[in-house]
């Protein structure tokens, strides 16, 4: 502290220069110069703590000044020199010493009260943000304020007082406190600085914030933009902003899914995840979501969703419309099934199927498709079956499994039962099986009625009946002429009763017709006999032929055609006698080793258990040589008089006499034989027409079935063309049936 030592007068001198503090009269310190040099003068000081850190330094007289060292708060105040001189008034200058006490160096607390010596926080992302800087002491009182990077963030100086923190010194505080927590305060540094009055420089603490932030962007991106089932793609899913980096998960459809080849990839605050995805038809509308979330904040999650659009061939199933049921369908009733299509793209174009035979559009059948509805207006047993739709788009095809659509009806013949016709004799008992199908079938009744000559159509009351399921059988036995003649069997279910009943014709029993269009044939070693089977007679029947053997008088004229020899003496008449018989299921016989020089007759029966036909004959058959020599050996066979296989117009007055010297000959005179046959034939044939009627269910009079003989094709020009057999049953009628009398023949 400045004290002038120079005299208002000049050459004076200084005798005593003594300090004084505050309003002490005590002197805290004095130089005595009354010896009149200052350089040899007398320091005192006080011997207390002030005056024993003082010293007055005497540089010249105009830079004299008091020392005082380690100063305190204590040693402020106002301090006066007071300077005696020898011959000059006493001068006194006063000093106000005032010290600058510096602060502690700031303490940083967080909200809680904790203090801070590393890092600051973590702070969330949007949350406040609470730190309180902290100083002791200070003269004067010092100011606390709070820095980001130059720039002021808070000044406003809180005082603690003494009381409150229970010191003798005070503090000095300052409580930052930010609303929201932004994403520019991330890695940054916040200062404290703390500066009394008078200060060149403010203490300064620096402190670190850690901020959580969240995920700023999540990001899908898929390496395919068309999705089909099956076909494996890649997505990736990228997010940036999390601090610490985000955690990356994947959910489809709400499920969390993840396989081992998804790899993520993580830096400061950002993220990559790869995923590998195999999707399929189910997987279609879905949502895929990538979900970012920082683990150490609480609520720090951003996620991005795509709805994929899996492209898939059709998936198609079949089922009955509403109102429908399989259980109760009955003919008559109508039907409509829907073709359910699930798809993408959506299908454009529905077939349906009935047994694997496409169905078309077709209103007169009654059969209505429209988009992916099939709709029957009356249905009948034949719509009976398997139905199936297929379904197409740009992505392939799929058909439906089969639904199986079977319906009630009533009861019908089994199929090849409707009609049959039985051939009985008087007092012989046959067993006539009635046949039936029906739904349901585990309720079928049956009932029988009779239709005979007379017209009246009765039950068969007192007939046995055997029914069992689907099948009835009757034991019928015709004692009279009148019992032959047409049976019914009706069968009923819960549906309702049979519509056309199933028809048994008793027809009596015949002898069989004769064989017919015969032909006689020279084969290797044999004779060859073919005929046409006649009519059975409605029994089995099998074919005899017998051979007669005629000798042959030399020059004797050739006779009409007998069975008998001429008559003897008395006048009767021997029959010729029977050297060869053989039996066959078909008219088709060969002959071997005829002795030459005889004349052979040829018959040809055909025989059922009624009887025998008619023969048919081959008269004076010769035979140069034996049958079976050698080729070269045979002189032919000999034909003639064959009357009874032409008709009698032509018989009369044709004799063939064939001599055969070779095997040409043979086929050509055998051709020749055939084409005169046919052309008889069909002369006789065209002046007879044939009766054809059709069936008559209203006349109830019996005329029993008949075979009528195969007929021959002519040409315009009496050329024999092909023969064919017709087999056909002529006047036929079948008494009326339409008088139902139903018999209950389970009771």
């Amino acid at each position: 502290m400045p004290c002038s030592l120079i005299p208002p007068i000049a050459n004076d001198s200084v005798s005593m220069v003594i300090w004084f503090k505050g309003t002490d009269g005590i002197p805290l310190y004095s130089l005595d110069a009354r010896s009149g040099n200052l350089t040899t003068a007398i320091h005192s000081a006080i011997g207390n703590d002030l005056g024993n850190r003082t010293y007055f330094l005497i540089s010249d007289g105009q830079r004299a000044k008091l020392k005082v060292t380690k100063v305190t708060f204590k040693d402020q105040g106002i301090f006066r020199c007071r300077v005696d001189f020898v011959n000059s008034p006493t001068r006194n200058f006063r000093v106000n010493l005032t010290l600058v006490e510096k602060p502690s160096r700031p303490v940083i607390y967080d909200a809680q009260g904790r203090e801070v010596t590393g890092v600051a926080g973590p702070f969330l992302e949007g949350y406040n943000l609470g730190l309180n800087c902290q100083v002791s002491g200070g003269r004067p009182k010092p100011t606390v304020t709070w820095w980001k990077d130059g720039e002021l963030l808070d000044n406003v100086v809180d005082t603690i007082p003494e009381e409150a923190i229970g010191s003798s010194s005070k503090y000095t505080a300052n409580h930052l406190v930010i609303d929201k927590v932004t994403r520019s305060l991330w890695g940054t540094k916040l200062e404290c600085r703390a500066q009394s009055a008078q200060m060149s420089a403010p203490i300064v603490r620096e402190v670190p914030l850690d901020i959580y932030l969240r995920p700023a962007i999540v990001k899908i991106v898929l390496n395919e933009e068309k999705i089909y089932a099956g076909r494996p793609i890649a997505a990736r899913c990228e997010t940036w902003g999390s601090s610490p980096a985000a955690r990356i998960i994947w959910r489809l459809g709400g499920q969390v899914i993840g396989d081992p080849n998804m790899s993520s990839t993580q830096r400061s605050n950002s993220t990559i995840s790869k995923l590998a995805l195999a999707l399929g038809k189910e997987d279609d509308g879905k949502e895929l979501t990538c979900r970012a979330e920082n683990p150490r904040f609480p609520g720090g999650v951003l996620e991005q969703t795509k709805i994929l659009s899996v492209a898939y061939p059709p998936v198609v199933s079949i089922h009955l419309a509403t109102g429908y049921m399989l259980d109760i369908l009955r003919e008559g009733d109508d039907l409509k099934l829907i073709c359910n299509v699930e798809s993408n793209p959506a299908a454009t174009r529905i077939i349906w199927y009935h047994n694997d035979n496409r169905l078309e559009h077709d209103v007169t059948s009654g059969t209505l498709i429209a988009s992916n509805t099939l709709t029957f207006r009356v249905i009948t047993l034949a719509h009976s079956g398997e139905y199936s739709c297929k379904a197409i788009n740009s992505v392939g095809e799929g058909r439906s499994p089969p639904i199986f659509i079977h319906m009630k009806y009533t009861p019908r013949c089994r199929i090849g039962h409707e009609r049959r016709e039985i051939v009985a004799g008087r007092h012989e008992t046959v067993l006539l099986r009635c046949e039936v199908d029906a739904v349901p079938e585990d309720v079928v009744r049956f009932s029988w009625t009779y239709n005979g000559t007379r017209g009246d159509v009765l039950p068969m009351s007192n007939s046995r009946a055997q029914n069992n399921g689907l099948v009835s059988v009757l034991e019928y036995t015709p004692n009279a002429e009148t019992d032959f003649g047409t049976l019914a069997c009706w069968a009923s279910n819960s549906v309702g009763r049979q519509r056309t009943p199933c028809i048994f014709n008793i027809v009596p029993g015949k002898p069989p017709q004769p064989p017919f269009d015969c032909s006689l044939s020279n084969e290797t070693n044999s004779l060859e006999v073919n005929c046409v089977p006649g009519a059975d007679g409605g029994s089995p029947q099998y074919f005899l032929l017998e051979v007669r053997r005629v000798p042959r008088i030399p020059g004797a004229q050739v006779n009409p055609p007998t069975l008998h020899a001429p008559q003897n003496d008395q006048g009767t008449v021997g029959e010729i006698p029977v050297i060869r018989q053989e039996r066959n299921q078909r008219p088709q016989f060969l002959l071997h080793n005829l002795e030459p020089g005889f004349d052979y007759t040829l018959l040809v029966y055909a025989v059922n258990g009624r009887g025998r036909s008619e023969p048919a004959l081959f008269r004076h058959v010769r035979v140069a040589e034996p049958i079976g020599g050698k080729m070269e050996e045979r002189t032919g066979i000999f034909l003639e008089d064959l009357k009874k296989a032409l008709p009698k117009t032509s018989s009369e007055n044709l004799i063939i006499v064939i001599a055969l010297t070779g095997t040409g000959a043979i086929a050509l005179i055998l051709i020749g034989i055939g084409v005169i046959i046919g052309l008889a034939i069909c002369r006789k044939r065209s002046s007879s027409p044939i009766k054809n009627e059709p069936d008559d269910f209203t006349t109830p009079t019996y005329v029993s079935a008949q075979r009528v003989e195969p007929r021959i094709r002519c040409s315009g020009d009496n050329r024999r063309s092909q023969r064919t057999s017709l087999y056909i049953e002529e006047n036929r009628n079948e008494p009326d049936l339409l008088q139902r009398v139903e018999i209950d023949l389970h009771d």
